[in-house]
């Protein structure tokens, strides 16, 4: 029997058409990460999907307290928006609900004859992704900061598109607005140096074959024309192994470079003076012997060293001796070619590197301009000082072919400079090096003969007009256990040269003055004592307080010891050296100015120093009486005296024609060999017993 089936009808087809759409769709629109709803005219839910009952959303839409969010009151945002779709407009916009955020949109529902039956809504809860954008937000605010902190910026630029994104700091390191945004690297590469393009070009080639990172050093120019140093790292980005962009990051070295490169000076450049030191040096000295062999030229080496130099410094201080160090410097500089060198080797000695010269008299004559210009008075620190140079040179390849070589044969050449009396130059010769040789031996020797007591003083008689002896000089002697009895001219140099004049100084002085206090005791000391001080004793103010304490402790008058200074003595620092012998002059002992007329400022040193005395140097004697002008410099000299009420003394008296015109011409006092000869204590009180003591002189 058939059973009876329902009529097919327009609405059951309907209605099973959306039953089926509604099955397939449901799950659909339940996967979707949203929530959706309905609701009527009276804002009721009719539909509702991904909204659990008690959710603050779903009281929102009630219109009701958000009991879950803690609040008491209705919050109305939502419920506002639901009317303002009932009103026909659509709606899309965040809102805050609790504590969550949602993104809403809202469309009227309308029926077939386009009546407002509800509203329609979807809803997003953006909360989680608000953080995470809150988050990334904030990581790339603290990225700036560490880009900015570190003047770290970065790039990205895409091969395919030429499109280059750089971060903020990349612009502020190129002095740019971020609106100025290079578009693509060839644009960034106008702003790399000139010298530099190469380089990064060459570097970011070489890592896209080599599928490596680069880091290169360049150049950047600002559009003020500064420049900074940026280190460029960086590699290539691949998609399906073919090149698709480059990522990198540009660092602000410009203060590292820096420091290298001070560092880099400064183990290459003396600090003081900014000349090449002896690393530079023999770095190019050694570069000049290799051209000269290569070429068959002549190079000279000099060894330059400032005379007096550490009287200077232990005078006015390190600050005075660097200063007249650094102003030295150029002045040598001036007077060289542009291929030579000058570098400070240290303490008061510069060496000079000629490359080329012609031949030995272009070295001298050289060595001369060096020694006229050095002459020079220097103005340091508001005083007038006054140095010369002693200079030493070898040549290449004759006297060396090695660094060490040339400048230790100048160097032995410049000592013998100094013995030659200071202010000159000397060229190397193989006997020069044994003489360097037994300076050295000669040095050690004398350091230990103070305190083996192989000092001697010898006392040279100086007489009157009357032949009378009126006063003793004191000279040193020196009774080597080996070679004999050296004379001061030997040795005196060489003592003050390595600072042992100031305690051998000190000896003399007591030995001296413990003699003359014998001779007192025994009846037959001269009126006056003469004592040779070195221009290291007038340093400061200690050896007035020695000279004093030395007088008490003999109760020794100080109007009977006579200090002789000279020219040379005082002459490096001329204020200095007025004051110290003021001191020894407010002591009451006599000054007498040795020397006299060897020097180019003799009559400044008369009126700076008060002078009791002056002794004609024996230059001026010993042509007499044949040399006229010899006769007349003497004669104005005695003028001078006399005028200045200054006694003056005829040393190096040798003949008894010399005696008679001296005295002629007015010479107050004589010495010399003519008379007596330096003899020591024992054989010297001899003499001293048998001459008539105590003379005639007024200036007794």
């Amino acid at each position: 029997m058939e059973s009876a089936r329902a009529p097919i009808t327009l609405e059951r087809v309907a209605s099973a058409f959306f039953h089926h759409a509604e099955t397939v769709l449901r799950p659909m629109v339940e996967a979707l990460p949203m929530t959706m709803w309905a609701t009527d005219l009276e804002l009721r839910l009719s539909y509702a999907h991904g909204l659990p009952a008690g959710t603050p959303l779903r009281y929102e839409l009630a219109g009701l307290p958000s009991r879950a969010a803690g609040d008491e009151h209705p919050q109305p945002a939502v419920f506002f928006a639901h009317r303002t779709a009932l009103g026909g407009e659509n709606v899309d916009g965040e809102f805050a609900i609790g504590h969550r955020v949602f993104r809403l949109w809202l469309v009227p529902l309308c029926s077939p004859e386009g009546r407002i039956e509800g509203v329609a809504g979807c809803a997003i809860d953006l909360t989680d992704s608000a953080q995470t954008i809150e988050l990334l937000r904030s990581s790339e605010e603290k990225l700036a900061v560490a880009q900015s902190a570190a003047s770290l910026g970065s790039w990205d630029f895409d091969l395919v598109t030429e499109v280059m994104t750089c971060s903020d700091e990349l612009f502020r390191l190129v002095n740019l607005e971020p609106g100025d945004s290079p578009s693509s690297i060839r644009r960034m590469r106008r702003y790399i140096h000139p010298e530099d393009r190469m380089l990064l070009d060459l570097s970011i080639a070489a890592a896209c074959d080599a599928r490596t990172a680069f880091t290169v050093d360049t150049r950047v120019v600002l559009p003020d024309g500064e420049e900074r140093w940026i280190e460029h790292r960086g590699r290539y980005r691949y998609f399906e192994n073919e090149p698709v962009g480059i990522v990198g990051t540009a660092l602000d070295i410009t203060a590292r470079k820096l420091a290298e490169t001070t560092l880099a000076h400064q183990s290459h450049f003396d600090a003081l003076t900014n000349l090449p030191n002896r690393k530079l040096l023999v770095d190019r000295l050694q570069q000049a012997i290799g051209a000269a062999q290569r070429s068959g030229t002549l190079l000279a080496v000099f060894v330059v060293d400032l005379d007096r130099f550490k009287i200077i410094n232990d005078t006015l201080g390190h600050a005075a001796g660097d200063a007249l160090l650094r102003a030295a410097a150029p002045r040598i500089a001036s007077a060289l070619r542009d291929a030579d060198t000058v570098a400070r080797a240290g303490g008061d000695e510069f060496v000079i590197v000629l490359p080329s010269i012609d031949s030995p008299e272009s070295a001298a004559r050289l060595a001369r301009d060096l020694n006229d210009t050095l002459a020079e008075p220097f103005d340091i620190e508001n005083r007038e000082l006054y140095t010369t140079a002693s200079i030493g040179i070898s040549l290449c390849p004759t006297d060396g072919e090695t660094a060490d070589q040339l400048i230790r044969n100048a160097d032995a050449a410049m000592y013998r400079a100094k013995e030659s009396g200071r202010n000159t130059f000397c060229f190397y010769a193989p006997s020069i090096h044994a003489r360097a040789v037994d300076r050295l031996v000669l040095e050690n020797q004398l350091r230990r003969a103070l305190e083996n007591g192989e000092f001697a003083i010898h006392y040279q008689p100086i007489v009157d007009a009357n032949d009378a002896i009126v006063a003793v000089e004191s000279l040193l002697r020196w009774n080597h256990p080996l070679l004999g009895t050296i004379r001061p001219d030997a040795f005196i140099p060489l003592c003050e040269e390595i600072g042992l004049i100031v305690p051998i100084g000190r000896w003399v002085v007591r030995t001296a003055i413990a003699q003359m206090v014998a001779w007192r005791e025994r009846g037959c000391a001269p009126q006056r004592l003469a004592i040779n001080v070195s221009g290291r004793q007038l340093v400061g103010s200690e050896f007035p307080r020695f000279v004093a304490e030395t007088l008490r402790d003999y109760d020794y008058r100080a109007a009977a010891l006579e200090l002789e200074i000279t020219e040379s003595a005082v002459m490096g620092d001329l204020a200095s050296a007025a004051v110290t012998l003021a001191e020894l002059k407010s002591l009451g002992t006599r000054l007498v100015l040795d020397d006299f007329g060897t020097g180019y400022s003799s009559l400044a040193y008369l009126k700076a120093f008060r002078v009791d005395a002056i002794k004609i140097d024996r230059s001026f004697v010993k042509d007499l009486p044949h040399d006229r002008t010899d006769a007349a410099i003497v004669s104005a000299v005695v003028a001078l005296g006399d005028a200045m009420g200054v006694r003056i003394v005829a040393e190096g008296v040798e003949t008894a024609a010399q005696a008679a015109l001296v005295r002629k011409l007015g010479c107050h006092e004589l010495q010399g060999y003519h008379f007596w000869r330096p003899l020591p204590a024992n054989e010297i009180e001899t003499v001293l017993r048998a001459q008539r003591v105590g003379g005639s002189s007024r200036f007794a």
